[in-house]
């Protein structure tokens, strides 16, 4: 859904600098330079949420989050609420992780306090205080799975499946509905175009081999082809 975003945006782009509407155009370029929904491109938004992670900005990754669940995940059934909340967990243990991986463990600390009163009433959350005070968490039986490369990915990876899903369900506007009939209205021509190529060489390969069996003569015993240089007495 992504690429057809992007489509369209170049269409209205160029419909506005044709009709003049430059104003509009500054507009929407800057709307589009701040869009936090990246144009539906699902591994931009995991990029946006990395780089949050990654440079300790804790009250940017919240609002994002926020900003997700108010834009995207309110719409969906209230049976799909609980793995939204476990993608959120996931998302500020991954967060937490981060911290003490990269030594800041100012920030580890800032996060419990900071999020105490949201977290501390929260089952999963419960033991997850004591964190800071562990020497080497890593090794700890309860806390070790999560400094694995392997549950990153996981994480990372089931994030990326819930958010293209989610792109896929809601009904789209007009202009995107036209962008995907141009989209399958083009395949169908390569399609027909490359049949066309087959069928045009399987004809040619037909109408050489009709060629070649019509050179080719059947050509009968020497005797046979002398017979009319015989005589009587020799038949």
């Amino acid at each position: 859904m992504g690429s057809a975003v992007e489509r369209t945006d170049k269409h209205v782009r160029e419909y506005l600098l044709y009709r003049g509407f430059t104003s509009t155009l500054k507009q929407l370029d800057s709307d589009i330079k701040a869009d936090k929904e990246k144009g539906f491109r699902v591994d931009r938004i995991i990029e946006q949420l990395q780089q949050l992670v990654q440079s300790f900005d804790l009250a940017g990754l919240k609002e994002y989050w926020l900003y997700l669940d108010r834009r995207l995940f309110c719409r969906l059934e209230d049976v799909y609420r609980s793995t939204v909340n476990k993608l959120r967990t996931s998302l500020y243990r991954y967060y937490v992780i981060n911290t003490i991986q990269k030594g800041n463990l100012e920030k580890t600390q800032e996060f419990f306090q900071k999020q105490a009163l949201e977290l501390q009433g929260q089952a999963e959350w419960r033991d997850w205080f004591i964190l800071p005070f562990i020497p080497t968490p890593e090794q700890n039986p309860a806390f070790g799975p999560y400094f694995s490369r392997q549950w990153a990915d996981t994480f990372l990876v089931s994030l990326h499946n819930f958010l293209s899903v989610l792109f896929q369900s809601p009904p789209q506007p007009v202009l995107l509905s036209f962008d995907s009939e141009v989209q399958r209205m083009t395949s169908l021509a390569e399609e027909n175009e490359q049949l066309r190529q087959v069928l045009f060489a399987l004809q040619t390969e037909s109408r050489d081999q009709k060629d070649g069996d019509e050179a080719v003569q059947h050509k009968l015993p020497l005797y046979v082809q002398n017979m009319d240089r015989l005589g009587d007495t020799e038949l």
